[in-house]
């Protein structure tokens, strides 16, 4: 998936996206007690094509599944809504079908797989946590 689709989806899905300055995160969402969703990234702390669309798929992620946290909940477990958005992101960026024919293709290295689908090595290591249950160090 480009980078231009991800800000389609946040486009068709009514998600409003702004720059901010946000030097410890580099990306955040909330969503207002009516249920509208708002995207805020850093760009001045965003170096690649590859860590923008991490970071805006994983927000989007948040907003789509709705997987925000109360912090004033001692029952919320924040790991819960992160795993939601990354989860979201993966299947976007790297589908677990398309993953299999980069495998078969040859593509098996943690960076080969990064370099193919334009996306950091971190998101790979989590994909293929979420679909095939390995981590990778």
């Amino acid at each position: 998936m480009k980078l231009e689709e991800l800000y389609d989806i946040a486009e068709s899905e009514n998600i409003d996206i702004y720059a901010a300055a946000l030097p410890l995160t580099q990306s955040m969402s909330i969503m207002d007690d009516d249920l509208n969703c708002y995207i805020g990234i850093d760009y001045d702390q965003i170096h690649t094509n590859a860590e923008e669309k991490r970071k805006l798929a994983h927000e989007i992620g948040h907003c789509i599944k709705g997987a925000f946290y109360n912090r004033y909940s001692k029952l919320d477990l924040i790991s819960k809504h992160e795993y939601s958005a990354d989860k979201w992101a993966c299947e976007k960026l790297l589908p677990k079908d398309e993953m299999q024919t980069a495998f078969e293709n040859g593509f098996v290295e943690v960076w080969q797989l990064a370099e193919y689908f334009d996306v950091p090595e971190e998101l790979v290591k989590k994909a293929l946590w979420i679909y095939f249950d390995k981590e990778v160090i």
